[in-house]
Order: structure tokens, then sequence, then C-alpha cells
């Protein structure tokens, strides 16, 4: 297979972390008829489309070439590369998938498309009936809040995204956008932890729904990092993001399905997760078509609650709960708790570990996010482990590289103390060492005055003789045996 060449490509340009992801390929197999993925996207993601015309735009030569070699014995799919702009204003498509969004479609041969150009090109070539799936990330998401001082890179030549004034400044504003254009808003998502690999897809409703503030805190907490460097670990401040009504607001991304109005007979769910879908219905909030969502609040959050209250009987209270009961290998954000019963919250969980991973996991998370100086330095996890009146605790895992500059530091604070007390130590030991050569020297020097006086000499004089005496008289014993 020959790439098509629409003109704005980029000979030597390979685009480098693609959308990708076990939820976008889930969200891509919904696309259906003669489908579009625009912008670069995981291989995987688009062997995940049913649909048996598919046509992939990516803007540079090199990232063509190994798709369309890839692909070469796959019938119905075409590699094209070049500017978004570029492509024909047709209608021919039934579903655009877009989910590395607009900011990656141009190209250095062509001017800057504005995003509401570009989304007016995608929506050029959607057929009446067909479906957007689009992506826009947020600039000020909670992955951009927490992340570290970078040089730009190469990639980033186009304007900042806030300097685009027809870029959509929330998800309410891209909903706005999307229906004066004359589509139906079919769902929209917030996508966690990060634009590029969101492993938690979840609707506005679910996110201020106060009835499931402890299932979607346990589930943001386990959906990961972003990429990149960061500062701190973002994961601590999802509670409260739910409980200000800010989780929407400050998504890393927002993922939005529009069609145009028609029939459109595949469902999409309100939230996806790794533990199933979410899913609301007339009795309430199901996970996975099993059942009811699990109420209460997350093991995790309250067992820090109590530990930055100073209520030990509480948060000793809780540990033995969690620890001697059945879902001890579970970790602590993985838990709910109702009425002093723990539930997991999810239909399944493959974050169980064996023996104390789990306590071991908590006890790093209350040097990042709890009172530090309440527990000790090392062995933190032991300690722990005796508070709740657990013997088997395993030995510590081998300790891994810092993930944020917080963590970091307080590495590197803890190192430093260590080391000042090695260094005291070891200053006590050479003044006590040299203590105790002075005084020896002393002794010798006393010694060697008491040998030159009269009595010294007579001593010594006795002390000879009996050493030869001891000496004759072993000589003689032997000749006697």
């Amino acid at each position: 297979m020959t790439p098509l060449l629409l003109g704005g490509e980029m000979p030597h340009w390979t685009d480098h972390s693609p959308a990708r992801g076990a939820l976008l390929r889930e969200l891509a197999g919904t696309a259906h008829g003669h489908v579009l993925v625009v912008g670069p996207h995981d291989p995987d993601l688009v062997d995940a489309i049913p649909a048996r015309q598919v046509t992939v735009l990516v803007r540079g030569v090199p990232d063509a070439d190994a798709l369309a070699a890839r692909w070469a014995d796959r019938p119905g799919v075409r590699v094209c590369c070049g500017s978004l702009e570029k492509l024909a204003a047709v209608p021919a498509y039934d579903t655009v998938v877009a989910f590395d969004g607009l900011d990656r479609t141009g190209s250095t041969e062509t001017a800057d498309l504005p995003w509401s150009a570009g989304v007016a090109q995608l929506l050029a070539v959607l057929r009446p009936g067909g479906r957007l799936l689009l992506s826009l990330a947020n600039p000020v998401g909670l992955h951009r809040l927490h992340a570290g001082a970078t040089e730009p890179g190469d990639a980033e030549w186009s304007a900042f995204p806030a300097a685009d004034p027809t870029r959509p400044a929330g998800l309410g504003p891209l909903r706005d956008h999307l229906r004066s254009a004359g589509l139906d808003v079919l769902r929209d998502w917030s996508a966690y932890p990060s634009p590029q690999s969101p492993t938690v897809l979840l609707n506005e409703d679910a996110l201020t729904d106060g009835h499931l503030h402890g299932f979607l805190t346990s589930a943001l907490r386990r959906a990961g990092l972003p990429d990149g460097p960061l500062l701190a670990d973002p994961r601590a401040l999802t509670a409260d993001l739910l409980r200000s009504g800010l989780a929407a607001a400050l998504a890393p991304a927002w993922i939005i399905a529009a069609a145009y109005p028609g029939h459109h007979p595949s469902p999409l769910p309100d939230g996806l997760l790794a533990d199933g879908h979410l899913v609301r219905t007339a009795a309430g909030w199901t996970l996975g078509g099993s059942g009811p969502v699990p109420s209460g609040d997350c093991l995790h959050d309250a067992l820090l609650t109590a530990a930055r209250a100073g209520d030990q009987p509480e948060f000793r209270s809780l540990l033995a709960a969690w620890q001697s009961g059945p879902h001890a290998a579970l970790p602590a954000d993985a838990l709910l708790l109702t009425n002093g019963t723990l539930t997991p919250a999810g239909v399944s969980l493959s974050a169980a570990g064996a023996g104390s991973q789990a306590l071991q996991q908590f006890a790093a998370a209350l040097h990042d996010e709890g009172p530090a100086h309440l527990w000790p330095a090392d062995g933190t996890a032991s300690f722990l482990a005796a508070m709740s009146d657990v013997t088997d605790v395993s030995p510590p895992a081998a300790r891994t590289t810092p993930s944020t500059l917080r963590e970091l530091t307080a590495a590197h604070d803890r190192l430093a103390q260590q080391l000042a007390e090695a260094h005291s130590q070891l200053a006590w030991y050479e003044r006590r060492t040299a203590t105790l050569q002075s005084d020896l020297s002393r002794a010798h020097r006393i010694i060697t005055v008491l040998k030159a006086t009269s009595g010294g000499r007579a001593a010594t004089a006795v002390l000879g003789g009996v050493r030869r005496g001891k000496r004759l008289a072993s000589a003689a014993l032997s000749r006697l045996r």
C-alpha cells in the first residue's frame, strides 16, 4: 500500500504519544460505516474499528509509510498524508474519529488552522446522520496544573491553545459549538488522567452526583498518573474536586460524541472505567450491568482524614478493620466504607496483591499526603501493621525512583537528615577516639616515669626474675616428662 499524499505533508516528521488505551479502543469500536481517523492514533485503536472502510489521515510521511506497511494486507484501509485543510470537503464518511483532538492536524507547510475551522472541516466530510467522536484537551486541566516546568518540544510550533479565540474554554462551550453547527450531543465525558491515554471517562452528571462521590474518588485515585514530569501527585485533589463540583471543569480533556439528527442505534454509557460501564437507569446508577454502584466513602480518604485530625482511635479502628478482614490484599483506594463495612469499589479488581503490598502502598501515600512527621522515615508499613495487630508483614519493596518533584524533595530531605545524623555520629566517634588516644599516651608517659624510679627499677627486676623462673620451671617440667 502506498500512502496518498494530499498536500502539506511533512517528509521527515513523526508524531509521538498518539491517542491510545483500552477505553478509546472501546469507543472506536462504536464507529460504523466509512470511518475517517484524523491525527495520530495508536494502530491498535484503528484495528478495533469494525468498519470495512477506514481512512487514516496523518501529517508525517514516516508515520504514513509505517501505517501503510502495517495494513498492506487489510482491504478497505487507506492511509492519507497531509494537513487537515487539504482533505476534500466531500461528505464521504459516516463516522469521524479525532481522539487526539485537532492540535496535531496542521503542518509546518500550511498556516495554523483555527480550532473552529478544523471542526468545520470535519463536519464538511461527515454524511447526514453521521457521528463525530472528538477530543478537546484542557489547557488548564489538572494534569497541567501539577506538571513540571519543561522546555517546549519540537512539536509545539503552533500557537498556545488559549491564544485561539475560537477554541471552546470548557465543556459547556464545546457542547454549544457543536449544537450551533446542527449536531445533537449524544454523550460527553471528562477524561482522566491524561488526554492521550485516559483510563476513566465520566460524564458531568456522574461527576456532580453526591451519591457517587466515594465510588468516583476510588476510580479516579486508581486511574494512574498523567504522562510527563509532575510537581505532585494530582490524584490527592480528586476528592476535593468532586466535592466542589470542579472535576469536569479541571479534567485533562473532554471527549464528545455528536451526530447529525437521525437514527443512532449504538447507545453510549455514562462512564467507562476499568471496572465496567457506568449507566444511569430509572432505579439509579449501575456498574457493568451487575447491579447498583456501591456507596460509601473511599477508605483511603477516610484513613487520611483520621490521620490528619490526629484521631488515633479512629485511625487504628479503620486500619484494623481493613487488615484483619477479607479485603486486606486490596489497596485502600479500592475499598469503600459504608456504616463500618468495607466493600470493593467495583466488579473486578486486578489491584489485589500478595502479603502486605497494599499496606506498603498506603504507607508510601502517608508520606506524600498525610502528616509525614508522625510516621517513621523507614518501616512505616511495619509500624502500621503493629497498629492493626498484623504479624505477617513482608519486607518493604525496593525503593523506586520518585515520580513527582514533591516525592523527590521529600526523599532528598529524608536522605539529608539521615546523612546529617551519620555525620554527627561520625564526629562523636572521632572525638571519642581522640580522647582514648590521649589517655593512652598519658598512661605510657606515666609508666615510663615510674620505671625510672628506684621502686620502679626494683619492681622491674622482680618481674624479670619471676619471668625467668617461670621459663626455667617450664623447661624442667618438659625434661621430666
